[in-house]
């Protein structure tokens, strides 16, 4: 498995152990891995997508300008 780091401010990553908890994960990896790869799924589900049709979802949703 690739690693990758992320900087979480403070205030971010004690909400996403509150939640990984009440949501029953195993640790607070689990749970930022589980809402990734739902978040990829739902912005590239078909491996047939071309980067031009997802940036287009990702400027839709907000996510980029």
């Amino acid at each position: 498995m690739a690693k990758m780091k992320l900087k979480i401010d403070e205030a971010s990553m004690e909400r996403i152990r509150k939640v990984s908890r009440a949501g029953g994960y195993s640790s607070p990896e689990e749970f930022v891995l589980h809402v990734i790869q739902r978040e990829l799924d739902s912005l590239a589900p078909e491996q047939g997508e071309s980067e031009e049709e997802i940036r287009k979802k990702m400027e839709g949703l907000g996510y980029i300008e």
